[in-house]
């Protein structure tokens, strides 16, 4: 059973905790979202250019944000554009998506759920045992909040019909 974390809770606790990102922390993300993609929707992944951000608004269309607390805190947000959330929701739902509309919402944020999940799977093995937030979907480029000035790593992930974005805000609890 997932705890209840809000954003708030852990863009604080990311704040408070000390040291810096670590590969122990990341790896689990990128390996759950390689193979939940490659399961999922049948697509391989690329990886592009790793980069730092520090902005409190989202850089793409449509974002699903998961809050965590436990071993880790932190935030974590999948984003991608319009089109590559319907790519995803078209592979996903087995039919093509056309418009963005509540089903297709759905999958993006079951998609970014089964990432964490996993990827909480794996910070567990790592010996961080973390409670993680259902995801909340944002829609809308440069939607602003407020608790996210927090410094992200940004790990692109390429896939055919687009680019997903993993942006880590999170640190050893």
């Amino acid at each position: 059973m997932l705890a209840k974390v809000t954003v708030d809770e852990a863009a604080h606790a990311a704040s408070q905790a000390p040291g810096t990102v670590r590969v122990e922390l990341v790896g689990p993300f990128l390996e759950a979202a390689a193979r939940v993609i490659q399961q999922e929707c049948g697509e391989p992944v690329g990886k592009g250019q790793l980069h730092r951000v520090r902005s409190p608004q989202t850089s793409n269309e449509v974002s699903a944000l998961i809050a965590i607390t436990g071993g880790i805190a932190g935030l974590v947000i999948y984003s991608m554009t319009s089109e590559t959330a319907r790519g995803f929701a078209s592979r996903m739902m087995g039919e093509p998506v056309h418009e963005l509309d509540l089903m297709a919402q759905s999958a993006i944020a079951e998609l970014a759920n089964i990432i964490t999940g996993q990827a909480g799977i794996g910070l567990e093995r790592n010996g961080f045992p973390s409670d993680m937030s259902p995801p909340i979907l944002l829609l809308g480029k440069g939607s602003s909040i407020a608790t996210l000035n927090l410094t992200r790593l940004v790990v692109p992930l390429v896939v055919s019909f687009g680019q997903f974005n993993i942006d880590l805000a999170i640190k050893e609890a």
